[in-house]
């Protein structure tokens, strides 16, 4: 095991363990009392740190002898991410040690890398930039990274994304080229230099709803391709991003930090995926959507054809076998979530076998072995007591998938 390594799998257990409870006590300073904590979150970037999301209720010690006390529900933010001091200092966090592990601590809405969070997440502020009275919900936070909301006001619905600002123009850029395209992508109605991003609801039904109830399902395949046909040819001009499958090396390590006893099956299929990569037709770079999932299709309930196109942070030149194999990586572990997706089996052989004369089979399934790889160590984001089923369940769901890439 690298150092590298070694020190990410420290960082997954001090913020995971019962001990994260005497961080968070530190954290918030002698001024307070901890009274209860819970994980809610985990967030594993390999080689970019680990960050851990806890709902934590405390009193606040008020007066000069401490003798008054206001009971706080806060929710904390501890980072082993690399964030530069000056952006730790505008949010007050503060940093501690284990041995030589820095963890940066601070508390929600702040976030050292997304100056627009509290803004985004304040009602009355985010009403103040769009003019109108709005509502928020929050629907994803990745600590450092990005948060999505939505936001419900007298003129409709809007989804709000917050993201660091140096990566505002390369997604404004990416939504204008979608829109040039006649895309079904949402419309930027505001933005703001420090990474604030509101855009319009896009009609339909998420894609997900498709899997449940098994209708449309070869009319909606037809309809992804067609949508993957119509990606804009300046996707090309952009910055390539590797695809969830190349970085299949740093997924594993993720899901062995997160289960030390999967360690050696996890490092064995990123090996495996990694030599079909080598071999197997990927053919040229096309413009790709990069992200290709339910999550970021919508349909309509009429029909099944595609309706909506979301999150286009990955539009960007690279492979169909891999737009194809995050597609159905994604779909193939939803049985394991829900009896709901009974009809998913079914779906996946039917697409698979569609999306193979579109690009190379083998190529598709190593793909969708990486991006379910992928899927192992999150399966522990929301702190579930029987993650590590859902973990289990979703490594043997990738490693068939190396199988069909094998052949």
């Amino acid at each position: 095991m690298t150092t590298s390594e070694n020190k990410e799998r420290r960082a997954v257990q001090v913020l995971t363990s019962a001990s994260a409870g005497e961080m968070l006590s530190l954290a918030l300073g002698d001024r307070a009392i901890l009274r209860s904590w819970r994980l809610h979150a985990v967030n594993h970037r390999p080689g970019a740190g680990v960050s851990a999301g806890y709902s934590v209720i405390w009193d606040r010690l008020e007066g000069a002898d401490g003798d008054a006390r206001v009971r706080k529900d806060s929710y904390l933010v501890a980072s082993t991410a690399r964030i530069s001091q000056a952006n730790l200092d505008t949010v007050s966090a503060v940093t501690l040690y284990a041995d030589d592990l820095a963890v940066h601590v601070w508390e929600f809405p702040l976030d050292p890398e997304l100056p627009a969070l509290e803004t985004a997440c304040d009602p009355e502020r985010l009403s103040a930039v769009l003019g109108e009275l709005v509502d928020v919900e929050l629907l994803g936070y990745r600590p450092t990274r990005r948060a999505v909301l939505r936001a419900e006001g007298t003129s409709g619905r809007h989804y709000v994304k917050v993201l660091r600002p140096e990566a505002l123009p390369a997604l404004v850029q990416r939504h204008g080229a979608c829109q040039d395209a006649g895309l079904p992508t949402p419309l930027i109605e505001v933005s703001t230099p420090d990474g604030l991003v509101v855009t319009s609801a896009v009609v339909g039904s998420s894609l997900g709803l498709t899997y449940q109830h098994g209708r449309y399902a070869e009319a909606t395949f037809e309809s992804l391709a067609r949508t993957l046909d119509a990606l804009p040819t300046s996707a090309l001009d952009l910055q390539h991003r590797s695809a969830w499958a190349e970085r299949c090396e740093h997924y594993a390590r993720a899901a062995s930090a997160a289960m030390p006893e999967i360690s050696e099956r996890a490092t064995a299929l990123a090996e495996g995926i990694r030599q079909v990569r080598q071999r197997a037709d990927y053919g040229p770079l096309v413009p790709t959507h990069g992200d290709f999932y339910e999550a970021n299709v919508l349909v309509s309930a009429e029909t099944g054809r595609v309706s909506g196109l979301l999150d286009l942070d990955s539009f960007g030149p690279g492979h169909r076998a891999d737009d194809w194999g995050c597609l159905l990586g994604h779909l193939s572990v939803l049985p394991s979530l829900s009896e709901k997706y009974r009809f998913v089996p079914t779906i996946r052989d039917d697409w698979f076998a569609r999306a193979s004369r579109d690009a190379d089979a083998a190529a598709i399934a190593a793909s969708a072995a990486g991006v379910v790889l992928s899927l192992v160590a999150s399966a522990r984001q929301r702190g579930k007591t029987n993650w590590k089923k859902h973990a289990l369940a979703r490594l043997v769901v990738a490693e068939r998938w190396l199988e069909t890439a094998r052949g």
